[in-house]
């Protein structure tokens, strides 16, 4: 059929619209990329930042995508002016994300209703509905943002010959707005005014430019097309359409799962910090950017396309199947360069980590991203028979390849890392990519050239040597910043669960070490024991009668098992987010004397605030043990929000004991942390123990009854326990109290010249300050502490002359060797 060539009515040339419209869908993947980050990051709190929470809001967040690509694309064909039609869905993705956590608020009282009954009886349905209402909250906001690529396409692709020009160029265009705004999210906007109000600027933004789309799709009248040769359907069998949709969404499997691997890989050797993830994201899109870029100038003047798509889904096989042994280089490789640019930047560790992270990751991420962002500009070449189905073609693609990206964010946590291992995983993904291939192998232009067959061939052999590679090589136990090369440890126990890789290792000196993600979070040495039993005992100690205890994280298991020997306590809830945690305790009851045996004890899988925030159980006491706070995530457990959570459930009389890192964290970051809890717990007292610090408070005033103090201490297992630290009378435990709430508040009021920042939900201050703070020195902040030291005797109630003599004896002994007892080596 011939049709006449016509040109676009309206006032606005085609030129200004192209690239006025590019500004625009450069700033939509901007947004969109923000929004994702912040909502992440307000869903982790709603259901909890268990991995199934995870799998559920990323799934709901891509079916969203897919749903809505989908839809667009079959209503998109009959649109005229498709650029009104955008700008209406942008200014509804602005007026849902400024509705979006008042639309939560509407589901809290049923999802805590439904955890309630049904989560320890049958937590089945409790995920059930927490999926349900997951999509019920994600799926219109992402649904929107998924329909906006097909209406592009439909205004701006009006001729065959730039079909798959004009459809890479703004997928490309898309991409690289979402890196900029991975990058404004995680590194500007949500460090420095937090989520709440970076969710605002993005939607002030998505307004604009939707009324810029309304603006733009009025003045350029309705869409006419160009071509003057225009065939109702090209002579494209409906079995090589069906091939594309499966190859693309096999792609797509892929692709993600191997985001899920790469993230595991980049966590363990980077540290799980908040920066990790963003770093990986940046590389991601930024290959994806390029890859479709460069596609999408060449991609309406191949003669072979199929072929090309058939030769990049080989490429891909052979490099994730070589990815599988290279990443066994990437602690080392990343080790060595946060060390030297450490060193070339004068100390400055925040800076060095962030270099040596984005080149790590570029070298391992952005050759196989470049092959995945060429790939959608030639599907959709290949796909399409009819220029009038543009938006159609687009929107089938989009979605099939969401699709597949879907299953595989889910497979590659809960299946294929499990399973095979990170490593063998990737060989894993590598034959879903030569499956790709294999499945578009038909649509390959006859003649077949010889590159083709020898790229094919290529691929199989890397991936049957990489296999076997892996098969060969030992275990890999990672710890960050290479400090495993001044130590070879013997692997006791490896786990690599759906969300975090434990290892229990045992040193040389025959200690044993806990590592989670690669981070060292617990070891059996005197300097770390002296805490864990501290962590138990003190709050037990000063409350009246201690029978109901939660300790949320159960670590190396050694504050629990001190906990049970308190001959008070009827009963502990722990409450664990890791189950590989519970499998490496089989390796450390020689450590805990087999405490998850002990009849005190019941176990909770459950991450620490969703507990809080759905459960109504009441505690004398409870012992908060997170990990450092430069663990991304772990944030939320250092929060003014989680601490009015703990206030909630003590019951009357109750304690609360926070353990608060002294290392690797600044002395600004100290005090946020010290005065969030303070804030929360005015009758607080500050307990030191070399390194780390003790938040420790009740409901009531600050006081201590020192012969009940004494009766409790003399219990044969906690005298023992004590002892095993060194601290052999009640005297010498009550000379590690620095601090009761008046020299705190004293001592927070004079450094209110650092800033009265306090660390919530909202500005999460901590986990995007500390990752920075690695090479801080502890002895900054007991320096600032010290001039402050001391607490009001009266609040010592029962004790004789001689005892408060000891007392004072012994704490003034102890405070003026707090700066040389941290230059003597760790015992």
């Amino acid at each position: 059929m011939t049709v006449a060539v016509e040109t676009k009515a309206g006032a606005v040339s085609s030129n200004v619209q192209y690239r006025a419209f590019s500004a625009i869908f450069f700033l939509s993947g901007a947004t969109s990329l923000v929004y994702q980050i912040a909502w992440m990051r307000k869903l982790s709190l709603f259901f909890g930042s268990d991995v199934y929470s995870t799998a559920v809001t990323l799934g709901a967040f891509m079916a969203g995508l897919c749903a809505g690509s989908w839809l667009a694309g079959r209503l998109g064909r009959r649109l005229t002016r498709p650029l009104f039609a955008y700008g209406a869905i942008e200014i509804g993705v602005a007026i849902y994300a400024l509705a979006f956590a008042a639309i939560l608020g509407l589901f809290d009282p049923l999802l805590t209703d439904i955890y309630q009954r049904t989560f320890v009886a049958d937590s089945a349905i409790y995920q059930i509905v927490r999926a349900a209402i997951a999509f019920a909250i994600l799926l219109p906001p992402t649904a929107l943002m998924g329909a906006t690529l097909p209406l592009v396409i439909q205004h701006f692709a009006v001729a065959d010959r730039i079909l798959g020009s004009r459809l890479g160029y703004f997928y490309a265009t898309n991409t690289i707005g979402a890196l900029v705004g991975t990058l404004a999210a995680g590194f500007v906007l949500l460090p420095r005014i937090g989520v709440t109000a970076t969710v605002v600027m993005a939607a002030a933004i998505n307004a604009a430019i939707g009324l810029a789309g309304l603006w733009l799709g009025t003045a350029a009248g309705p869409v006419k097309l160009e071509t003057a040769e225009l065939s109702v359907a090209q002579n494209k069998p409906q079995m090589a359409r069906v091939l594309v949709l499966a190859a693309m969404a096999m792609s797509g499997f892929a692709a993600l799962a191997l985001e899920v691997s790469w993230t595991r890989v980049l966590v363990q050797s980077f540290s799980a910090t908040v920066y990790a993830f963003a770093i990986m994201l940046v590389a991601f899109l930024f290959g994806i950017y390029w890859g479709s870029l460069r596609e999408s100038g060449v991609v309406d003047r191949r003669e072979r396309p199929a072929a090309r798509l058939v030769m990049l889904e080989f490429g891909l096989s052979a490099y994730v199947a070589a990815l599988s042994v290279l990443t066994y280089l990437v602690p080392s490789v990343f080790g060595f360069l946060v060390w030297s640019l450490t060193a070339v930047t004068a100390g400055n560790f925040g800076l060095a980590s962030v270099i040596a992270q984005f080149v790590a990751a570029s070298i391992l991420i952005i050759p196989a991203t470049i092959m995945l962002g060429a790939t959608f500009p030639l599907a959709i070449k290949i796909y399409s028979r009819d220029i009038r189905e543009r938006a159609g073609d687009t929107g089938t693609i989009y979605a099939a390849n969401t699709f597949g990206a879907l299953l595989g964010s889910l497979a590659g946590g809960f299946l294929l890392i499990p399973a095979f291992g990170v490593h063998g995983s990737l060989i894993a993904i590598a034959c879903f990519f030569l499956l790709a291939a294999l499945i578009l192998n038909p649509l390959g232009e006859k003649p077949r050239d010889r590159r083709q067959t020898f790229i094919a061939g290529t691929a199989v052999a890397v991936g049957v040597a990489c296999g076997a590679a892996v098969l060969v090589l030992p275990q890999q136990t990672v710890v960050n910043f290479n400090m495993q090369r001044s130590t070879h440890p013997e692997v006791i126990y490896h786990g690599e669960g759906v969300s975090h890789t434990v290892d229990i290792v045992r040193t040389p000196t025959q200690q044993t070490l806990m590592m989670i993600d690669g981070n060292i979070e617990a070891d059996t040495t005197l300097i770390q024991r002296r805490h864990f039993i501290l962590k138990a005992h003190l709050p037990l100690l000063l409350n009246r009668d201690p029978r109901d205890v939660a300790v949320v994280g159960l670590g190396l298991g050694v504050t629990l098992s001190a906990t049970t020997h308190n001959p008070a306590v009827d009963h502990i809830q722990v409450i664990e987010l890791t189950p590989e945690m519970l499998r490496a305790q089989q390796y450390l009851r020689h450590v805990t004397d087999n405490v998850l045996a002990n009849p005190k004890v019941s176990v909770l899988i459950d991450d620490g605030r969703n507990f809080l925030n759905r459960s109504t159980a009441k505690f004398d006491v409870i012992t908060a043990d997170p990990i450092h706070p430069r663990i991304s995530g772990v944030g939320y457990l250092y929060t003014r929000e989680y601490y009015e959570a703990v206030r909630s459930h003590l019951r009357p009389g109750g304690y609360i004991l926070q353990w608060m890192p002294m290392y690797a964290i600044s002395r600004k970051s100290f005090d946020v942390a010290f005065r969030t809890f303070a804030g929360v717990f005015p009758n607080a007292s500050f307990w030191y123990v070399r390194g780390h610090g003790l938040f420790v408070a009740g409901l009531d005033k600050f006081t201590i009854d020192y012969q009940a103090l004494r009766e409790r201490f003399a219990a044969p297992e906690v005298r023992r326990d004590f002892e095993s630290i060194g601290l052999r009378s009640p005297e010498e435990l009550m000379s590690h109290l620095l601090m009761d709430d008046q020299h705190i508040a004293s001592y927070l009021q004079a450094e209110e010249s650092l800033g009265p920042v306090i660390n919530t939900d909202d500005d999460s201050y901590l986990e995007y300050a500390t990752p920075h703070e690695f090479l801080e020195r502890t002895k900054s902040i007991v320096d600032a502490l010290a001039p402050f030291a001391g607490w009001d005797r009266s609040r010592l109630v029962g004790a004789s002359p001689s005892e408060l003599a000891l007392i004072e004896d012994l704490s003034a002994k102890r405070l003026s060797v707090l700066d040389s007892e941290l230059e003597q080596p760790v015992e």
